[in-house]
């Protein structure tokens, strides 16, 4: 009978759409041949559509269609931002909400090195295997593969040899996090009257080239570069306001100005390479302790303290930021930091060591703070709150050249409030110092009190 001739009639073959980047036609051309010498139709659309016709119409037609659909992955496409293909993908992930989910449609290749964890391809993408095709060249994979596409089988995992596949979109970015990005392909010469396409593909190639780059860099190494250039730009805006007020005096400078011009120069060389004697230490600690991830935190810190104290130090004056332990002495000690610290940071001889001490100094930490900022003089304050005992907040002001302090004095916190310290600090200061001719600082006065002693009874 004519209906059961019909029924009789072999099925068309499976279809397949190939969705590539322009750039990435030579290796679509070899996964063209492949397949279809499996046995299934291959929809590329440089040899299907012809000149005239709706283009875009014909185009959502055929994905709306197909039996599969390859999008074809590459560096290529990871560098650019828009382009048609995206449109493509999209339209077959949408076609992917009316499919069953045990269907099989989406077939994604990978032509090159380009990593799956991270790639640039739409959230649907990473639910399927991927299939690796390097060049686009018929490998063993993509032949098992096409045969059975064109039989219609179910592709197992271990015949396709699939990238990993995140199970989540957690799993993934924490596998993005884990491994560098990949290294962009160079974009392809463009065709003639795309010469400004080819150039913002250039800018954008450039660009991921240097992610990539930063992202292939041990942590401890990106950790020291940053740091380095914070310090540089802070360096240069330093650099340049010096500049300004230099050339709004239009005094002709003196010869012993020019011998202090000389003298700064010179210590601000010593000073940089303090600096980076300082950075290069911190990194081989941190290229010491790179496995161990609790010692990076610390090797971090010491980094970031010498960096400070390299850029601040060769001050009259330092003073160590104010701490304090117990309930409310940390607050108390803060407050009264950060009045004394607004009058003093006026002055251009003083400087601040940024990293306050963790527990109650002894005279040796503030002295060993003092020098390592080369300082004459170095300021510590330190509250302590402990239950049954008179809260207090100890100020203590160290001549680090005779390693001795010359003035110490201890506030009761429950009754005297922060700014009346901060004022006592403050006027403390302004008379046991003075600008000497040379311009360094000196005691008003001899050492009054003695130091304290400690638990054994030893100064």
């Amino acid at each position: 009978m004519p209906g059961e001739a019909q029924d009789q009639s072999p099925a068309p073959p499976a279809s397949v759409f190939i969705s590539y980047a322009s750039a990435d036609r030579a290796a679509a051309r070899l996964l063209r041949d492949t397949l279809a010498a499996a046995g299934l139709e291959v929809w590329l659309d440089e040899e299907e559509l012809a000149g005239g016709e709706a283009w875009d119409a014909k185009i959502r037609n055929q994905i709306r269609t197909c039996t599969y659909f390859i999008p074809v992955i590459s560096a290529t496409t990871e560098v650019r931002r828009e382009g048609y293909f995206r449109r493509e993908w999209r339209l077959a992930v949408e076609r992917t909400l009316d499919l069953a989910d045990d269907v099989m449609f989406l077939v994604p290749v990978v032509i090159d090195d380009t990593r799956d964890a991270g790639a640039r391809v739409p959230e649907k993408f990473f639910s399927v295997q991927w299939l690796r095709a390097p060049g686009g060249q018929s490998t063993p994979a993509l032949q098992d593969l096409a045969r059975k596409l064109a039989r219609g089988e179910a592709v197992a995992a271990e015949a396709v040899s699939p990238l990993a596949a995140p199970a989540a979109a957690a799993s993934r970015k924490k596998s993005a996090r884990a491994e560098p990005p990949p290294f962009p392909k160079f974009p392809a010469f463009p065709e003639h009257g795309h010469r400004s396409r080819f150039l913002y593909d250039l800018v954008i190639w450039f660009g991921h080239l240097m992610h990539s780059f930063w992202g292939h860099l041990p942590r401890w190494v990106r950790v020291i570069a940053a740091i380095v250039i914070v310090f540089n730009i802070i360096g240069m805006f330093s650099g340049r306001n010096n500049v300004s007020l230099g050339n709004g005096s239009k005094k002709p400078k003196t010869e012993s100005a020019e011998t202090a011009d000389a003298t700064d120069k010179a210590k601000d060389g010593e000073i940089a390479g303090e600096v980076g004697k300082a950075l290069g230490e911190a990194g081989t600690e941190m290229a010491r302790q790179g496995k161990n991830h609790t010692g990076v935190p610390g090797a971090i810190q010491s980094l970031f303290t010498a960096s400070a104290e390299g850029l601040q130090g060769g001050r009259a004056l330092a003073v160590v930021t104010f701490s304090g332990e117990g309930p409310g002495a940390e607050a108390y000690a803060k407050q009264v930091f950060d009045l004394v610290y607004e009058k003093l940071a006026t002055g251009p001889r003083v400087g601040l060591s940024p990293i306050p001490f963790t527990a109650e100094p002894t005279d040796m930490d503030c002295l060993e703070r003092g020098a390592r900022m080369k300082s004459r003089f170095v300021l510590t304050g330190f509250g302590k709150a402990e239950p049954g005992k008179t809260p207090g907040f100890t100020v203590r002001l160290f001549d680090v050249k005779q390693r001795a302090f010359i003035w110490t004095e201890t506030f009761d916190t429950a009754v005297i409030d922060a700014k009346a310290v901060a004022r006592r600090i403050v006027a403390e200061l302004a008379g046991r110092m003075r600008p000497a001719p040379s311009g360094a600082a000196v005691p008003a006065a001899p050492a009054a009190p003695a130091p304290p002693k400690d638990k054994d009874g030893k100064g």
